[in-house]
Order: structure tokens, then C-alpha cells, then sequence
């Protein structure tokens, strides 16, 4: 089970992965996730939350990656990783990442994403 979400009051994206995907699911996730950027201006922010989801094959990675390498391509400003309990998929997509030149920041929960872009934003208003 999969969410994605545009705020575009806030210029932020949101997702959230829950379970197991094969590569159908991951495939649908990241058209989602393409779609809803369309929604924001560039230098926009992430919010990726992995913290119920579960490792997956090597064909559901690369479509990790062509979302990833989109996120970049599209102008995102500041990317952030709920990582949870299950720290080999955040592993999973850290690695896929690398050749995308994508790499955010890595919190325990939604709230703290929440504030850490939040304090991110006032600094660089300074």
C-alpha cells in the first residue's frame, strides 16, 4: 500500500510506502509519485516515509531509482527519509540514490521531518 501526495501550499510532496512491493506496486507508486510533482514549483521538498516497509527485489529498485533520478531532474530542494524499523529498505534506497546523486536526510519519524525542514527553511530565509 502505497501514498503520495502534493502540498502545494506547502510546496512539499509526501509518500509513504507500507509492506511489501513487487515491482507492479512500485511501478504504480512511482507514476503516483511523478503525477503528483507535476502539482509543485521547482525546489520543492520530500518527505519519503519507509518506516513500515519491507526490502524488495532488484527490478522493484529500479523503478526506486527512475523516481528518484525524477525527483532530481524536477528540482527537489531538501529530500527527507522516515527510516523506521525496517532499516534494509532504507538501506535499499540509500544505495539506488547514489547513482541519482539523490541522498536526504535520514529521521525516525514523521514529526521530526516535519521540523527539520521547517528549520531548514527559516535558516535559509535568514
Amino acid at each position: 500500500m502505497f501514498t503520495v501526495e502534493a502540498d502545494i501550499k506547502k510546496n512539499r510532496l509526501y509518500s509513504k510506502m507500507v509492506g511489501y512491493f513487487d515491482y507492479k506496486e512500485m511501478k504504480e507508486c512511482t507514476d503516483k509519485t511523478i503525477t503528483e510533482v507535476g502539482k509543485l514549483k521547482p525546489g520543492f521538498d520530500v518527505i519519503t516515509d519507509l518506516s513500515e516497509f519491507k526490502p524488495v527485489g532488484q527490478d522493484t529498485l529500479d523503478e526506486v531509482a527512475r523516481g528518484q533520478a525524477y525527483l532530481k531532474k524536477s528540482g527537489v530542494r531538501h529530500a527527507i527519509r522516515v527510516e523506521g524499523k525496517f532499516k534494509l529498505a532504507s538501506m535499499q534506497f540509500s544505495r539506488m540514490g547514489k547513482s541519482t546523486d539523490y541522498t536526504p536526510d535520514i529521521v525516525a519519524t514523521r514529526e521530526e521531518a516535519e521540523k527539520l525542514l521547517d528549520d531548514k527553511m527559516a535558516q535559509e530565509q535568514k
